[in-house]
């Protein structure tokens, strides 16, 4: 049983440090092989960081991609068009109007799909914080003395920024990950200290 809690240990030490799938992946190996109601208690949330982690680099590659699409589709019709306006005789206004109206057009797809992005990020969100508040909840029952009340204001203090739309994805990701760290180690405290 030391080489698994051993692996467990080590990969812990490497998420603390820098929090990827992989090491999620093998500290759920790990915990596996050593069984009990505390390790599978610390797979669930390492289960939920993984996908968190998964989702949310999904999410950064998808709003990369449909930024770069987006401006390389309003580029490719701008362009079309700006070759089609200079052959033509006539009205310079009308062809301009023209000309321009695809290129308008998809700068607003391009505009929509910004917003679809952002509207599927908070469901991401949304998802990810129910998770954390029950497990928050869970882990603040062992402070002994704490009203339900001021749990829920404590907690509420922690995941109410993952739900804030106003609050830059940027942070949110942060503070997602510096939760399920906490969460995680505070699942793993048990098993590495009866371990230890």
């Amino acid at each position: 049983m030391t080489e698994p809690m051993e692996d467990a240990r080590t990969t812990f030490d490497r998420i603390r440090a820098q929090p990827v799938a992989a090491d999620l992946w093998e500290l759920q190996r790990a915990l596996l092989i050593i069984g009990g109601e505390e390790a599978t208690r610390a797979r669930a949330v390492t289960r939920e960081f993984h996908a968190c982690l998964r989702s949310l680099e999904s999410k950064a590659a998808s709003r990369t991609a449909s930024r770069w699409g987006a401006a390389l589709g309003t580029a490719a019709v701008g362009s079309v068009s700006l070759p089609e306006l200079l052959g033509r005789q006539g009205s310079a206004l009308q062809r301009l109007l023209e000309s321009g109206l695809p290129a308008v057009l998809e700068i607003g797809a391009a505009v929509r799909s910004a917003q679809a992005w952002e509207i599927e990020a908070r469901l991401v969100y949304d998802e990810i914080a129910w998770f954390l508040y029950d497990e928050l909840w869970d882990v603040s029952a062992a402070q002994p003395g704490l009203a339900p009340t001021e749990r829920r204001d404590q907690i509420d203090l922690v995941v109410g920024p993952l739900l804030d739309p106003a609050v830059p994805d940027t942070d949110r990701a942060t503070l997602v990950v510096n939760v399920f760290g906490t969460v995680l180690a505070a699942r793993m405290l048990p098993l590495l200290e009866t371990n230890g």
